[in-house]
């Protein structure tokens, strides 16, 4: 009989973070590998590991800083992965990342760390200093990183001085349908929205502000954000500005889980708008040119790795970018078409699940083989 590789994931967050733990359980081989899942009591999580045959461990560690909750929660890890012993710890996020290295270089078991964002990029001003220096310092308890994207990687190489050898991508991937995209037509109504939280790095309120001007120039435009009732930092302001624009009638906020799925919110819009300030590589980007959107973003960390500007979508910097790219998509099906037709293709070329699992199970094993070296 051989012996299974166990790996313990570690996370603090869910979210599209979960997306892409709840890919690796449900594809990877599993006659070669056994998981467990360490993270705060989640209903999703807790179904899903029943559902999956997973073991669940609740350790609740606190998204915002605590320092009595925050020391609580490395003890409790590290004495979960002293007695345990997995082959290796797999840490996710910020918060899950941070303590996940420190508490497994203490436990005696190597780590890898993928980000999904790096952390300080979420912040300004003096917070942002502190969470750099907080990376920069996690640094020396980093065994191995697992970027899901080329600028996630260029950021723990060039900013936070992670040595190259130590830093690998796989980029972030889902499973591509064959569907043929449909020739565009000028839409009779014109449904835009997101899938984000209501957070600083999802931008909301720079969503509204491009909604204002597109509805001056659009008066059928319907705006919609999915992912309301987590961490919903900004509902505040983002209610305020959609009423500042009157906008009410046309502005739809969702709470996350009030869709059946994803897909079932993608299927009512007609431009997916993205003006994110940061991502790691965004599962709901790719979600949305799966089902032949039009996709416009920023030119973030994350986005900027899948949208390439008049290739396979638009991508954009000011508020008037965005303007004049929805302009253009509504004013041309043509070229709308061959940027969904490109971003197909991408999906296929780039973001294929079946590559992303065949990439990480060799990874995972080049990792142990190379520890079995040392």
């Amino acid at each position: 009989m051989i012996m299974k590789t166990r790996i313990v994931h570690v996370t603090q967050g869910f979210g599209g973070l979960f997306t892409y733990i709840r890919q690796i359980v449900q594809n990877i081989d599993r006659e070669k590998f056994e998981f467990e899942i360490v993270a705060p009591e989640n209903a999703e999580c807790r179904k899903f590991c029943e559902d999956n045959f997973v073991k669940y461990t609740v350790i609740n560690f606190e998204r915002s800083f605590s320092p009595y909750k925050d020391f609580s929660g490395l003890i409790k890890l590290y004495r979960f992965l002293k007695k345990n012993k997995p082959h290796l710890v797999h840490v996710h996020s910020a918060k899950g990342g941070f303590l996940g290295r420190i508490a497994a270089h203490f436990a005696g078991v190597k780590s890898i760390y993928t980000p999904h964002g790096i952390s300080y990029l979420g912040f300004t001003g003096i917070k942002r200093n502190i969470f750099f220096l907080l990376e920069v310092y996690a640094k020396y308890y980093t065994n191995y990183v697992l970027a899901c994207s080329e600028s996630e990687r260029n950021r723990c190489l060039y900013e936070v001085g992670i040595a190259e050898e130590k830093v690998t991508v796989i980029s972030n991937a889902i499973e591509v349908k064959d569907e043929v995209p449909k020739d565009s037509k000028n839409p009779t109504k014109l449904h835009i929205g997101v899938i984000a939280r209501l957070t600083y790095q999802k931008n909301p309120v720079f969503f509204v502000e491009i909604a204002n001007k597109v509805k001056q120039i659009f008066p059928v435009a319907e705006f919609s954000i999915l992912g309301a009732g987590i961490h919903d930092y900004l509902k505040d302001h983002v209610l305020e500005k959609i009423e500042e624009y009157n906008l009410t009638n046309d502005f739809k906020i969702h709470e996350w889980g009030s869709f059946e799925s994803v897909d079932k919110y993608l299927n009512t819009l007609d431009i997916f708008l993205m003006p994110s300030v940061f991502e790691g590589l965004p599962f709901s980007l790719l979600e949305a040119m799966n089902e032949d959107l039009l996709c416009i973003t920023s030119k973030c960390d994350g986005c900027a790795d899948v949208i390439n500007n008049y290739e396979n979508g638009f991508a954009c910097m000011e508020l008037p970018d965005y303007v004049k790219a929805i302009q253009v998509a509504v004013n041309n099906p043509q070229l709308k078409n061959t940027l969904i037709v490109q971003a197909k293709k991408d999906l296929h070329n780039k973001y294929d699940l079946t590559a992303f699992i065949y990439k990480l199970e060799n990874y995972y094993m080049s990792v142990i083989n190379n520890e079995k070296k040392q």
